[in-house]
């Protein structure tokens, strides 16, 4: 697998010639001043790759760019998958979109997703993604709180928020790490706004410190990382 981080929770991931994208976030359309973005997304709509699959965790703005997801999924005939809450407000054909709940699992040209729960109250339906090819696991956490949930999954690979207000922190994401001991952990979902201000060097730091064999990957906007 190969994943590039997009910015803020957005990732793009490559599996063989599968390309499957997660919570685009390209337009921001928020209003208020506190969600002003600080950082730019390094594509557009118009540039994206081609997309087999797009992932949406949950309605919010930041994870859910409408704009986005309709003009790639109509352009590259997508499968659109999220709770129906969010499906249902997209301009899309009903054989694009794939409602899916907590605890499902399904298959797609030989990749298997499931659905995992994730806790944040301000959204109706949040939730995680884990991805398994060959033998290997990609765990996308999404916008969450820690969880039971976390002492279940053994990935290779965890995507985890550290940016704290919103979702967990720097100390939470460390615990989440500890307790799923990932291959490698790398941190989303901070510096994007100005109340999610976060240093990722120091879940790096702690980590390190730490007994835990897992390697921090600290992925700047338009990096890549394979594994």
């Amino acid at each position: 697998m190969k994943l590039q981080y997009l910015g803020h929770s957005f990732f793009k991931v490559l599996v063989n010639n599968f390309t499957v994208l997660i919570d685009p976030f390209i337009n921001n359309t928020s209003t208020d001043e506190k969600f002003k973005s600080l950082v730019k997304c390094p594509i557009t709509e118009k540039n994206a790759p081609k997309t087999d699959v797009i992932l949406i965790s949950q309605e919010q703005f930041d994870h859910f760019d409408k704009k986005a997801v309709e003009a790639i999924a109509s352009r590259d005939n997508s499968v659109v998958v999220s709770h129906e809450s969010v499906l249902r407000t997209l301009s899309l054909p009903q054989n694009n979109l794939r409602p899916v709940c907590s605890g499902e699992t399904f298959s797609l040209r030989g990749i298997e997703f499931e659905i995992i729960p994730a806790h944040r109250p301000q959204s109706f339906y949040p939730m995680g993604f884990l991805i398994k090819h060959n033998g290997k696991q990609l765990f996308y956490a999404g916008d969450t709180d820690l969880t039971d949930h976390f002492a279940k999954l053994k990935p290779d690979v965890a995507l985890l928020p550290i940016g704290g207000n919103i979702t967990m922190d720097v100390i939470d994401a460390v615990r989440a790490t500890k307790t799923m001991k990932p291959r490698f952990a790398i941190p989303m979902h901070y510096d994007t706004f100005g109340i999610i201000k976060a240093d990722p060097n120091e879940f790096k730091q702690r980590i390190e410190k730490s007994i835990l064999k897992t390697v921090p990957v600290i992925l700047k906007p338009g990096e890549e990382f394979e594994f």
